[in-house]
């Protein structure tokens, strides 16, 4: 059995689009569209979306639909 508890994900920071700051977090899986993750950054208290990609989903662990089957 593999122990994964002490290891953080590794993300490339997402940079808010108001401020410049990369000092970001994902706030919902969902934004307004399918294919945006909304994100909250901490320096400006502002919520904003980014379109998921690979790195996003693999951040969080969901497989890819193709992978499950």
């Amino acid at each position: 059995m593999i122990d994964h508890s002490d290891t953080a994900p590794t993300t490339a920071a997402v940079t808010c689009p108001y401020c410049g700051s990369t000092d970001t977090e994902i706030f919902s899986m969902f934004g307004q569209q399918l294919l945006t993750v909304e994100y909250y950054c901490h320096a400006c208290h502002t919520p904003f979306e980014h379109i998921k990609d690979d790195e996003v989903l693999d951040a969080v662990g969901i497989d890819h639909i193709a992978t499950c089957f």
